[in-house]
């Protein structure tokens, strides 16, 4: 669900209030960070804030769209260039300063905007994203469509798995399935590793053939109406599992669940990480943990917080975030479980509504 103008209105509001004492306006290049400022969906499009209020900058494609979707929010049309239409918007305005999305511009674009405008261009970090991490109702709706088509796009592929397909036959089938579900795109490229391949963490498609008796790690999510879900899940094709692979697969889902059991406001998420390294170090797994235990979830499919043993970032309600552990053992085996979790004010919701249970596909 798109944004409201009086949702967008007041997180321009929240962000402006955050720069406005050193800075007399702040351009937004970021298209997530425009989109969520402004409910544009569009691939090509400015926002300057300043005291005087916001300005959309786009091109003679997006004149319809802009109109449509920023509401009261002037709109600046350029032929020329989006930093053609900042100098013919701010031309005449008393502008020493304006900051700029340090993450986002390259060397390139800030040359031609100091080209264009003679003001003081200042990088500011991630001014936007401060403002991001905390998911209102709207956007923790958006993410639990978005996560309720990826998993029943993955129940239905699961059921249908058959010795013989492609690694890659299987994700497409997975994304064919979520557009069926009113998916607007993947989230991400589908990781689908079998046998040997899972103890690769980001083992994307193959044309290796799943065979009979063997594991597969399906990591997957979609967008729906921006928004992204992120979920992977364990299938054994065929015949019995084998025991030791049972073993790390309940070792791997023992850490999620601490972890989950960790997640609060007001926790570091470095304890988060921890709480999922002690059971997998326990259990004899040390160094096969190789990866950290979540990341934030919203318009991208990484955002903040990361939760990983360097993290320097604080829980907070409101938050959208994955907890997958991991264990990958070289020519052997891998196992990753991953949840989607929400911040709440007494804990964490868990919104993934998949079992983590082994999917067994025709088994004995």
């Amino acid at each position: 669900m798109a944004p409201g103008v009086v949702a967008c209105s007041r997180r321009r509001s929240a962000v402006w209030a955050s720069i406005k004492d050193s800075a007399d306006g702040f351009l937004v290049t970021a298209p997530a960070n425009v989109r969520y400022l402004t409910g544009f969906t569009g691939t090509n499009g400015w926002l300057l804030l300043g005291a005087e209020g916001a300005l959309f900058l786009t091109d003679p494609r997006y004149e319809q769209q802009a109109a449509e979707q920023l509401g009261d929010v002037p709109v600046v049309i350029s032929p020329t260039g989006l930093h053609d239409a900042l100098a013919q918007a701010v031309r005449g305005h008393d502008l020493e300063r304006i900051d700029f999305e340090a993450e986002h511009v390259t060397v390139a674009l800030k040359e031609k905007l100091e080209a264009s405008v003679e003001v003081k261009w200042v990088a500011a970090s991630a001014a936007v994203e401060t403002q991001r991490r905390r998911k209102d109702p709207d956007e923790v709706a958006a993410i639990r469509a978005a996560l309720a088509v990826t998993e029943a796009a993955l129940e239905e592929v699961v059921a249908a798995l058959t010795p013989g397909q492609t690694e890659i036959e299987v994700a497409a089938d997975i994304e064919r399935a979520c557009r069926r579900r009113g998916a607007t795109g993947m989230a991400f490229e589908t990781i689908v590793a079998s046998g040997q391949r899972c103890a690769l963490p980001h083992g994307v498609a193959s044309t290796r053939c799943i065979e009979a008796g063997e594991p597969v790690m399906i990591d997957t999510g979609c967008t729906l109406d921006g928004y992204c879900s992120d979920l992977t899940r364990m299938i054994w094709c065929g015949g019995a599992p084998d025991r030791r692979w049972m073993e790390v697969h309940d070792l791997v889902d023992r850490a999620r669940a601490a972890a989950l059991a960790t997640v609060g406001p007001g926790i570091a998420a470095v304890a988060v990480d921890a709480a999922a390294r002690y059971v997998i170090n326990e259990g004899g797994c040390a160094d096969a943990f190789t990866h950290g235990t979540g990341h934030g979830v919203g318009l991208e499919i990484h955002e903040a917080p990361k939760v990983s043993r360097h993290s320097t970032d604080v829980l907070e309600a409101g938050m959208v975030l994955t907890i997958e552990p991991g264990v990958y053992l070289e020519g052997e085996l891998g196992i990753r479980i991953e949840d989607l979790v929400r911040v709440t004010d007494e804990g964490c919701e868990r919104l993934t509504t998949l079992g983590t249970e082994p999917m067994l596909r025709g088994t004995a």
